[in-house]
C-alpha cells in the first residue's frame, strides 16, 4: 500500500511539474504587433491561438492561398530553387553565409544552431533595423510544399511545436514590428 502511495505521490508530482509546460505548449499563441510613428500614431496588435490561425487559413478565398498553401509568383526564384538552397544551406552546420558591411548598412545571414538568423541594421542616422530568427525546422516545414508552393499550415504547426520567442523584430525609425509565440 505504502509503495502505491509512493507511485502515486510520483506520478502526481511529475504531472503537476509537467502542467505548466504542457499548457504553454498546448495552445500557443501568435501575435503580431505593429505600431507605426508618423502624422498619425497607430498601433495594431493581433493575438491569436495558432489553432484558429490554422483554421483561417482555410477559410481564406484568393487564389494564391489554398489549402494554407501559398503559391509563389516565381519570376525571380523558384521554390525548387529554394529548397536546393535550403539542403545545402542545412548541411553546412553552424556559418556565417553572408556578410555585408558598408557605412551606411550591414546585412548578417548565418545559422546558429538550430536557427536561421537574418539581420539588417541601416546606418544610425536612419535607424532601421530588422531581426529575423526562425527555428530550422519551421523553414523545413515550409519548404515542404508541392511544386511551387510553400505550406504555411505545416510552418504553423512547426512553430507551434518549436514553443515561445521572437520570430521577427523590425525596427526603423517609423514603424516598429515585432511577430511572436508564447
Amino acid at each position: 500500500m505504502r509503495k502505491l502511495a509512493c507511485i502515486v505521490s510520483l506520478g502526481l508530482l511529475l504531472f503537476n511539474l509537467g502542467s505548466p509546460a504542457l499548457a504553454q505548449n498546448k495552445n500557443p499563441w501568435l501575435h503580431l504587433e505593429v505600431q507605426e510613428n508618423n502624422a498619425d500614431p497607430t498601433l495594431v496588435k493581433v493575438n491569436l491561438p495558432i489553432s484558429m490561425v490554422d483554421v483561417a487559413l482555410n477559410v481564406v478565398k484568393d487564389e494564391n492561398l489554398k489549402s494554407g498553401r501559398l503559391k509563389l509568383d516565381t519570376h525571380d526564384i523558384s521554390v525548387a530553387d529554394m529548397k536546393q538552397l535550403w539542403s545545402e544551406l542545412r548541411k553546412a552546420g553552424n556559418a556565417e553565409f553572408v556578410t555585408v558591411e558598408k557605412k551606411t548598412e550591414s546585412v548578417r545571414i548565418a545559422r546558429q544552431g538550430n536557427f536561421l538568423l537574418v539581420k539588417v541594421t541601416e546606418s544610425k542616422t536612419k535607424g532601421s533595423k530588422v531581426d529575423i530568427k526562425v527555428p530550422l525546422e519551421v523553414v523545413d516545414a515550409l519548404l515542404s510544399g508541392p511544386g511551387e508552393e510553400l505550406n504555411i499550415k505545416a510552418a504553423l504547426a512547426a512553430m507551434q511545436q518549436k514553443g515561445t520567442g521572437d520570430i521577427l523584430v523590425v525596427n526603423d525609425h517609423q514603424t516598429q514590428v515585432r511577430l511572436w509565440i508564447d
